[in-house]
């Protein structure tokens, strides 16, 4: 704005992988930048600026995600009343999401609101799957077989199990990514999500559980 006359003009950012919060924020500090150099006139009016608000709901998402995981770790040892396994099974939740991530980086997906919904929702379910595994290996190792037998029994048993119930869970989620238009743009990065980490999920029952 020149004189109190308004004018339009534009900022260009080559960072076609930046997220909304990054273009935002550079785009401010671009116009510090050209501040310094234009005439004292012109003045910079920022009419709508989202990055804010979406900011604060992702980082009020990651905090109900950590007391979400830390409620659960706390049920589990309520209802287990002992340490280690429930050790086990703390483990088992940030490597689920890790390994959800993982897959979400490979697929392009970023981190946002509605990704980062869908892993604040898995992570009630990641710990299932390790859940039922570590309880049939202990119920092995109290018939006293030696823990390395009774692992990669317990496992074997309940492999086709969990692997139905969670192609089940995922099944649920399915039909939203067949969403489209504008709601599936909504829809869709959230089933994405859930079902990347239920099947890290699944990993890691049958593979890092077991071995802790």
């Amino acid at each position: 704005r020149t004189n109190g006359h308004p004018s339009i003009g534009m900022v260009v950012l080559k960072e076609p992988d930046a997220n909304t919060v990054d273009v935002a924020e550079r785009v401010m500090e671009r116009l510090e930048e050209l501040r310094a150099i234009l005439p004292a006139d012109l003045d910079f009016v920022t009419i709508v600026n989202q990055a804010p608000d979406i900011q604060s709901s992702i980082d009020s998402l990651q905090r109900e995600a950590t007391f979400g995981a830390l409620f659960a770790v706390v049920m589990i040892f309520l209802f287990l009343l002992s340490v280690r396994p429930t050790l086990v099974i703390s483990v088992s939740i940030p490597t689920s999401i890790l390994g959800g991530l993982i897959i979400m980086g490979w697929q392009g997906m970023s981190l946002n609101i509605l990704t980062l919904g869908g892993l604040a929702i898995a992570v009630g379910r990641v710990v299932d799957d390790s859940i039922v595994v570590l309880e049939n290996v202990y119920r092995h190792i109290g018939r006293g077989e030696d823990r390395v037998t009774a692992t990669l029994t317990a496992t074997r048993e309940v492999a086709m199990p969990i692997i139905t119930s969670t192609l089940t869970t995922i099944a649920v989620f399915a039909p939203l990514g067949f969403v489209g238009g504008f709601i599936g743009a909504f829809f869709v990065p959230f089933a994405l999500t859930v079902t990347y980490a239920l099947v890290a999920s699944l990993v890691v029952a049958l593979t890092v559980v077991p071995v802790l």
